[in-house]
Order: C-alpha cells, then structure tokens, then sequence
C-alpha cells in the first residue's frame, strides 16, 4: 500500500528541515502498510496518519500533531534535548530535559531492576 498524502507531505517537510538544521544526517526510510519508519543516526521516527513517534532509546514520544513532532526534531538537531536515567535499585526513571530547564517535560518510570543504582545524563542529537 502506497504512503498516504499526510505521510508524504511530513517526509517532505523533514527532509527540508534536515537539510536546513542537520546536513550531516541522512534519513533512511522504510515504507509499509501506509506507515514509514525513519532511521536518523540515533533517533528513530514512525509516521503514520494520525500520529508521529520519535524514539531515542530507551525513551519514546508520541505526538498527534506534525508541527510539534517536527520542531522536537528541530530541538534534536541543535543538541537542545537532555535525557537523564536513574537506575534505581527496583525501578528506573527516565526524564527527558530540553533547552536547559530544571523541570522535566517528560517522566517515564519502568520497573527495571538493577543491582546497580546510578544516574547517567547524555544530551539526545540527531548525529
């Protein structure tokens, strides 16, 4: 099934915004169903009709309208995304920062177990 005419337009839209913000990075594109995967180094995209998700592991997002997804991506591009896991000793939390700011715009907290309880903190780009 060929991509739909929101899918495509969205592909265009990031390929314009990849070669103004990040031109190092190529995308890889992989079309099913209706729906294309994007592979950008370290993040990756699904885009379907309704919405798009931006993952970089172990963190994910899912965002319903395109021109939020594409300026998170712009953020990615200009290094403005920090994401910070806490091992804890039954549980991880992940936070994911941007521009910054003391408050987390997202929180996930999984049931990880570790034997090891720590912090690492690592600024989410594009390349």
């Amino acid at each position: 099934m060929p991509l739909t005419p929101p899918v495509r337009e969205f592909l265009v839209r990031l390929d314009a915004l990849l070669e103004a913000k990040a031109a190092g990075v190529e995308p890889v594109v992989t079309t099913a169903h209706a729906v294309a995967l994007v592979r950008l180094e370290t993040v990756e995209l699904e885009v379907d009709d309704r919405r798009v998700i931006v993952r970089y592991p172990p963190e994910h997002i899912e965002f319903t309208s395109r021109d939020e997804a594409l300026q998170f991506i712009e953020m990615l591009a200009a290094g403005r995304v920090e994401l910070e896991v806490t091992h804890h000793l039954l549980w991880t939390t992940m936070r994911s920062y941007r521009d910054g700011q003391s408050i987390p715009f997202r929180r996930t907290r999984m049931p990880w177990p570790t034997f090891r309880p720590r912090t690492e903190r690592q600024t989410v780009t594009l390349g």
